[in-house]
This record gives C-alpha cells, structure tokens and sequence, in this order.
C-alpha cells in the first residue's frame, strides 16, 4: 500500500468557479469521482476526491492543481472590483484527528511563495510546522531525528 492511500480525501481548494470546473473536467477525464463542498469561511470550493488513487494519479493531479491555483488566484485577483478590499489566500492546514483549519496568507505573499516552492513543497513545510505546534519538542535541534 503506497503512502498516499493512506489518506482519506484529497482535497481541492479554489476561490472562482471557472477554475474549479476546469480541474473538476480534469478529474473527470481521469475517470475519478468527487464531491464538491463549499467551503463557507472563504467562500471558496473544494473538490474532495476519495482515497486509493496511485502515487502516479496523486503526483499528476498536485501538479494539474499547481498550474489550476495560480491561475484560480490570478482571476480571483483580476475579479476584484473594489481596489480597497482586502484579498487574501487561505490555505489548508490539516490537523491531528482529521480536522482542518485555514491560514489566511496575503496573495502576494503567497504568488511570493510559490514562485520558488511547489505547492508539494510548501505543503510539506507546513506539515512540519502543524506537527511541531501539536507536539512540541524543546530539546537542542541537533537532538531531532532526521526526517
């Protein structure tokens, strides 16, 4: 069983409708089924696709999702009409037990960001910051095993 069955959904955030239909297109050229959720804190929707697919499925995906968020964020950016409002990115941040929270991160900070990380990289340095808020370890750095 591969690392990524593991999980129970994988989910798909995006912030206008034009880009979470062209992903969902993708899913469904793919063959894979999913659900779609609004998520109300955002107003944003997230395509949650069930567990099982393979590594090979999962690694294509993040990176069709990759090209899919900048640009979601590039039309979100270009929909904004009121110059005076404030725009932000949320990103996911999953917790211990399956719950989820989101961090609200300014957009330009964020297309910062991601201009030198992929979003695979990004995730797995936030998933090392949520795992050491939720257990804490104040020995000397050089003392943490090697991840």
């Amino acid at each position: 069983m591969s690392e990524h069955e593991l999980n129970e959904v994988l989910e798909y955030l995006f912030f206008t409708r034009t880009v979470a239909d062209e992903f969902a297109g993708c899913l469904r050229e793919r063959g894979l089924s999913w659900r779609e959720q609004l998520e109300p804190v955002q107003d944003a929707w997230v395509l949650a696709v069930d567990e099982g697919i393979s590594d090979a499925l999962w690694d294509e995906l993040d990176a069709l999702y990759d090209e899919h968020a900048l640009r979601d964020q590039q039309l979100l950016e270009q929909g904004m009409e009121d110059e005076t409002a404030h725009s932000m990115a949320g990103i996911y941040l999953q917790l211990e037990g399956g719950r989820q929270t989101i961090a609200q991160v300014d957009p330009a900070l964020m297309n910062r960001i991601l201009s030198v990380l992929s979003m695979d990289e990004l995730n797995r340095f936030l998933d090392v910051v949520v795992r050491s808020v939720e257990h804490p370890d104040d020995s000397a750095i050089c003392q943490h095993p090697e991840s």
